[in-house]
């Protein structure tokens, strides 16, 4: 039991935890480790599971330790108060012997319930000391207090229950409000605020819809939005929009269909398009092909016969073919032949009998040149022709020679020739 003497200091000692300290201390003297009860915050503590409690013997004051697990967070309050039992062990009988220890500790324990019931004390409402002797601070019954404030009395002082909680409640929101109210600024604002024309614009604004709305719009994201929709460079933007021709065009522009083409072009890809055709070299060419004339000539073009055209020219076999005619010299051939009388006559020559003819005439070219090689020759017989005519009309006797040539008549002649030298060399043979 305690031997020490007992200070005048409160049963209760408090800290601020850090979130890291385990260890608090308390200054008031306990007899045994369960004297001590620990609250963090308003939870209270069980000693081992929570805690362990240190005693100095000399002092009876010591300290408190937080088992693993469960050190307070940083900012949480420890209490630790003294929780002496309304007990005592010592029993002093008549004619027994009475020790100083006994004695000691019995002193002492009283002593430390006097403390603590006046640290209890301290923190209960009390009536001052120049209130009357008749004062009552009884409060009422459980059944007559539960949902209300407590109330005193107008006349006697005393307590009494009061006006119901949530009344309470509503009237201190008033009262909160009165209080802004209040100030020069507001009333002045009020002021302003009561004329008829501004009670009738919130009379339109006051509908249950409108109420409805502005509840959508009063949310901080909106908020957020409108802050940076009410700038200067905004506002002013918004006045550009805001004349009949742009909202009109808006109004065509704000169709499913466009809303769609617009989600489209809006790709990365589309716009980085969009910014190479943006160049003014671009532009410029564009404006070349946007004359009526080269509309009509891409219409022409666009059809199905023509692309497929442009499909069969585009291999890179006609493309290099293209490239070896695009030379001048070709092309001005090109031009000599695509007069209309060259085109008559390529049509004529295209036949299938001319075609065939010339591919006889192409068999029998050697002839051809043969005969060209020999044509001084035909134009000397062409100049002799009378003499071929009579050639031609002596044929029955130049026929007759060579068949008495077969037949021997010559060998006779010769004969004969040999034997009569008076027969001239110039005898016409044709009259022997």
């Amino acid at each position: 039991m305690a031997t020490f003497s007992i200070s005048a200091v409160a049963r209760k000692a408090q800290a601020t935890a850090n979130g890291s300290t385990t260890q608090f201390a308390f200054s008031f003297s306990v007899n045994t480790e369960a004297d001590v009860a620990v609250f963090v915050g308003t939870t209270l503590k069980t000693i081992s599971t929570h805690y362990t409690v240190s005693i100095t013997a000399s002092t009876g004051a010591g300290s408190i330790t937080f088992t693993s697990g469960n050190t307070p967070t940083n900012g949480q309050i420890v209490t630790i108060m003294s929780k002496t039992a309304l007990a005592r062990s010592s029993v002093y009988t008549s004619g027994g012997t009475i020790n100083a220890t006994s004695l000691e500790t019995d002193f002492d324990t009283n002593m430390m319930l006097f403390q603590q019931q006046d640290e209890r004390l301290d923190r209960v409402i009390t009536a001052p000391v120049d209130d009357a002797t008749s004062i009552d601070m009884t409060l009422p019954n459980k059944d007559a207090r539960k949902g209300t404030v407590l109330g005193f009395n107008a006349t006697s002082g005393n307590p009494e229950a009061g006006p119901s909680i949530t009344a309470v409640q509503s009237l201190a929101d008033v009262a909160t409000a009165i209080d802004l109210l209040g100030t020069s600024a507001v009333v002045e604002d009020l002021g302003i605020l009561g004329t008829a024309a501004i009670v009738e614009d919130m009379g339109l604004l006051g509908t249950s819809a409108n109420v409805a709305a502005m509840a959508q719009l009063g949310t901080s994201a909106v908020v957020a939005d409108m802050a940076l929709l009410g700038t200067s460079a905004v506002v002013a933007d918004m006045a550009i929009l805001g004349t009949s021709d742009v909202v009109a065009d808006m109004a065509i522009l704000a169709t499913t269909d466009v809303v769609a083409d617009l989600n489209t072009l809006a790709t990365s890809a589309i716009v980085e398009d969009m910014n190479l055709l943006a160049t003014s070299a671009v532009i410029e060419d564009m404006s070349l092909l946007a004359t009526s004339a080269v509309i009509e000539d891409m219409g022409l073009l666009a059809t199905s016969a023509v692309i497929e055209d442009i499909g069969l020219l585009g291999t890179s076999a006609v493309i290099e073919d293209m490239g070896l005619l695009a030379n001048s010299t070709t092309i001005g051939n090109m031009n000599l032949l695509g007069t209309s009388d060259a085109v008559s006559d390529m049509n004529t020559l295209a036949t299938s009998s001319n075609v065939t003819n010339q591919n006889t005439l192409a068999g029998i070219s050697s002839n051809i040149t043969t005969v060209a090689g020999i044509s001084a020759n035909v134009t000397t017989v062409a100049g002799d022709t009378a003499d071929i005519n009579t050639l031609v009309a002596a044929l029955s006797n130049i026929n007759l020679v060579a068949s008495n040539i077969n037949s021997g008549v010559i060998d006779g002649i010769l004969d004969y020739g040999a034997v009569n030298d008076s027969v001239s060399s110039s005898t016409d043979f044709g009259s022997v």
